[in-house]
């Protein structure tokens, strides 16, 4: 229960933060308690009626018998991080439908949990916006067959894309991505399963999905936008992760934070867009790319020849990509 209290604690130092009255304090107090609240009943059910958890620990009943959230989480990691790559050198076969993803699950998820490959029996729910106290509720359980039908037999109506140009798959594998993950048809491990069930597809195409350049703030962001219908951010990711020389300018940066030691996986990392304006500070380069911060905290890769002079780290700058 760790984390929940450490949730509610960092809610309530919000409330402080905001200054104001002790009055107008408590009330915010309240209010955030409130959402908290909302956050602990219906995103995260940790009680007898969700019989994937342990009563116990709190934590998902699994093979290890882990009874800790960071012990299950880094065993969890380790066995299907090395199940992905094998997964990768000897693809699953199947007919992209609901089964097919279920194998996949079933193969990564295996040495984790029992119920590795089935469907979920419960409700769930996750916070999108904890200030906000916005919730994304998932496809009910009752559903899920019949919704995931629905998708795979459109995928199967056209082709399994096949035979398309370069950005009109992204466009339509992004799609096909974020209403699986509105599904969310797993207890846990959903953007896993699905990231190597995409990968396949494309594969089975001639087209790489380089998720490896993906930050998971990015993915975060992506995936919560497109669950509530808009899904600009994901396709704008896919095309990107397409596109060899996208990649390629990502790759460089992230290799030039890692020997910083940056956590670049917890902010958003995206290349800059041809024809848009950008304003932000300047961070460093690499090569013909330069990266920098915008006023969202965001990091953006774009190219030096941009620039209408060189900037030196921290500098304000502005300009517009090619």
């Amino acid at each position: 229960m760790d984390w929940l209290d450490k949730t509610k604690s960092v809610l309530i130092g919000k409330a402080y933060e905001l200054g104001g009255s002790q009055l107008a304090q408590q009330a915010e107090i309240e209010n955030l308690q409130k959402i908290w609240s909302r956050v602990y009943n219906e995103c995260y059910p940790r009680s007898m009626s969700d019989p994937y958890i342990d009563p116990q620990s709190g934590v998902l009943r699994n093979r290890f018998g882990l009874a800790d959230q960071k012990s299950l989480d880094l065993a969890e990691a380790n066995s299907v991080s090395v199940r992905s790559i094998l997964l990768q050198l000897n693809p699953l076969k199947g007919n992209f439908d609901s089964e097919h993803l279920k194998a996949i699950h079933a193969y990564l998820f295996r040495d984790v949990y029992e119920w590795a490959g089935q469907f979920r029996t419960i409700a769930l729910a996750k916070a999108e916006d904890v200030r906000g106290g916005r919730i994304i509720r998932f496809t009910p359980p009752d559903l899920i067959e019949r919704e995931l039908k629905h998708v795979f037999d459109e995928l199967a109506d056209e082709h399994f894309l096949e035979g398309l140009p370069r950005r009109e798959f992204a466009r339509k594998i992004a799609a096909l991505f974020s209403e699986i993950n509105r599904i969310h048809p797993f207890r846990e491990g959903n953007g896993r399963a699905q990231r190597q069930f995409v990968r396949q597809l494309a594969d089975s195409l001639g087209f790489k999905l380089h998720f490896e350049v993906v930050s998971k703030e990015r993915l975060i962001q992506a995936s919560i936008l497109s669950a509530n219908g808009d899904v600009a951010m994901m396709e704008r990711l896919f095309d990107e992760i397409t596109d060899t020389e996208r990649i390629q300018s990502l790759a460089k940066v992230i290799a030039h934070l890692e020997r910083g030691q940056f956590k670049w996986n917890d902010v958003y990392l995206a290349t800059t867009t041809s024809g848009r304006s950008y304003a932000g500070t300047f961070a460093g380069s690499d090569g013909a790319n330069f990266f920098f911060r915008d006023d969202e905290n965001r990091i953006l890769v774009g190219n030096l020849k941009d620039l209408k002079r060189a900037a030196e780290s921290g500098e304000k700058i502005s300009f517009t990509a090619s």
